[in-house]
């Protein structure tokens, strides 16, 4: 089977996949990432800082050269929210498409949504109810309503760990003002899209991306993280709330001790755990489903359907 890469350039993490694929089957997958924080800022500034985005070319460079030497005859790089936010981009875009020679997509906030609704559906078999894909990232949170027929329904919203807690969250830990500050601005950037999502009477919620990761590993107290023991874990919305209110009166320090998070999303994490506690709220919908298989599967599956 042919070797493939992927690289996810996001709002708080650059991500590799590593696999043989081949009729729509994922083989000897290997996946890595990398917190570079390369959309610290953007939200207020519109600008990529330059240490970050120094830092994130690095990173890539890296994760090239490790995708070679893995055999892959064919690599992928996309960016998401941080890069299509900033007026500077094309420095960025610049200096990685000069030091690897690959060209990055930046892709739109809906092809972002489609594409980690491909990468669910390659880990989701014979399964026809309707299902809400919720992915938050660092700078947006995709919202997308479909199954194995297709997506009915998907939506880009400019809420996330990262631009939520640069926003608003200035205290260490969090105090109760600008809590309630960033609560009322995630509402009412979500408000509008609830009814509409409430009339496909979806059966299922299922996460990706960091943040939904995060709480899933936190719950199964994972020190080390294990694909195959982490996918398909259920997270309830009492889960949610239990550490969400243990976040909250954590400082920063105390929550890079928590087993299962990663130490350098203790900031951020719990602004993303607001996005993801609200949505399901919202919706009435008890629990997630915590799938693996997401926007790096999903961009191999999008990638190679456009050269067909």
């Amino acid at each position: 089977m042919k070797k493939y890469a992927t690289i996810d350039i996001g709002t708080n993490s650059v991500r590799l996949l590593l696999c043989a694929y081949n009729e729509g089957e994922f083989h000897d997958v290997r996946k890595k990432v990398e917190m570079t924080r390369l959309g610290k800022g953007v939200n207020e500034t519109r600008m990529l800082d330059t240490e970050r985005m120094l830092e994130t070319a690095r990173v890539v460079g890296e994760f090239v050269e490790e995708s070679r030497n893995f055999g892959v005859e064919e690599l992928y790089i996309m960016a998401t929210s941080a890069v299509r936010d900033a007026q500077n981009a094309s420095e960025f875009t610049d200096r990685v498409l000069k030091e690897t020679g690959i060209a990055i997509d930046v892709i739109s906030g809906e092809q972002e949504a489609e594409i980690g609704f491909a990468g669910v559906l390659s880990g989701v078999k014979d399964e026809s109810g309707l299902n809400l894909v919720i992915d938050i990232g660092g700078g947006s949170t995709e919202l997308i309503v479909g199954n194995h027929e297709g997506i009915l329904f998907s939506m880009s919203l400019d809420v996330g760990a990262v631009r939520m807690t640069g926003a608003f969250l200035n205290h260490d830990p969090v105090d109760q003002a600008e809590f309630e500050r960033m609560s009322r601005a995630i509402d009412d950037i979500t408000a509008s899209v609830y009814e509409t999502l409430c009339t496909f009477g979806v059966s299922k919620a299922i996460g990706i991306g960091g943040t939904a990761a995060s709480y899933a590993t936190m719950l199964k107290k994972m020190e080390v993280y294990d694909r195959e023991d982490i996918h398909g874990t259920i997270v309830t919305i009492e889960n949610i709330r239990e550490i969400n209110n243990r976040l909250m009166r954590m400082n920063n320090v105390e929550r890079k001790e928590i087993i299962g998070l990663e130490e350098k999303r203790a900031d951020i994490i719990f602004a993303g755990g607001i996005i993801l506690e609200k949505i399901l709220s919202s919706l009435k919908l008890g629990s997630f489903e915590f799938s693996d298989f997401d926007n790096l599967e999903g961009y191999l599956v999008h990638s190679l359907s456009k050269k067909q």
